[in-house]
């Protein structure tokens, strides 16, 4: 249940961050920075140092194929959609880019939820680390949702309406990981080695990057490294069971 309680905090910060953004609330520079390089410490924290190495325990071979896949999923998706792409509401978007670019924010939700879910199978400390990671680097998303729609001219009801929707898809997803009967060690190895390279390649090619362009502060890049070290030392000297 603890992976449906974050992913559900998870979907609806990131609706809310959209609504707040639709009112013009929006945070600023300096807070999307410091919130991105907090989330990517614990995003990559959580990859490396525990969702890869029990996948690696569990299903050897394929947790690496499950962790190279579920990067270059992730990376193709932006690439073929656009799903990170910023812009501030004054910006023009073409009306025909939504679609690729709601369907791949659908995709990478729905991925934040399956890896709630799967962490929820590994151990309950991943599982209330992830969803805080989850929750932080779904606000900027979020803002980033509503910032696109408004510079396509799309309605407010057509942004609340798709912000809500597409929050739903975080505990949605992640319900149904947790429900799904995972067959054997090896698949669960597998799906781990998955979830590890979703947050890997949020936390590097779009946390990081963000942390270090919306505000141009060293103090991003120490909380990014205090962040990382602090969550690693946590998990491993946790009990994991």
């Amino acid at each position: 249940m603890n992976a449906i309680f974050m992913a559900a905090l998870a979907g609806t910060g990131f609706a809310a961050a959209s609504l707040l953004a639709l009112l013009g609330r929006e945070l600023g520079a300096r807070e999307r920075s410091y919130s991105a390089a907090f989330a990517a410490g614990i995003l990559l924290a959580l990859a490396f140092v525990d969702l890869f190495p029990e996948g690696l325990e569990l299903g050897g071979e394929g947790a690496v194929a499950g962790f190279v896949g579920g990067f270059a999923l992730l990376f193709l998706t932006e690439t073929f959609t656009r799903a990170h792409t910023h812009h501030s509401p004054e910006d023009h978007v073409h009306k025909h880019a939504l679609g690729p670019f709601v369907l791949g924010l659908t995709i990478h939700n729905l991925s934040d939820g399956f890896v709630l879910g799967v962490g929820a199978k590994a151990a309950a400390v991943t599982s209330w680390l992830v969803g805080l990671g989850v929750l932080v680097h779904q606000m900027p998303v979020g803002i980033s949702l509503a910032a696109v729609l408004l510079a396509a001219s799309a309605g407010k009801a057509r942004v609340m309406r798709t912000a809500v929707l597409l929050g739903l898809a975080i505990p949605a997803a992640a319900a149904l990981t947790v429900a799904f009967p995972v067959p054997g060690d090896g698949t669960l190895g597998l799906l781990t080695g998955v979830a590890g390279g979703v947050l890997a390649y949020i936390g590097a090619a779009h946390l990081l990057p963000e942390a270090q362009t919306e505000y141009t502060n060293r103090f991003a890049g120490i909380l990014f490294v205090a962040t990382l070290l602090i969550t690693a030392a946590g998990l491993i000297a946790l009990p994991h069971g």
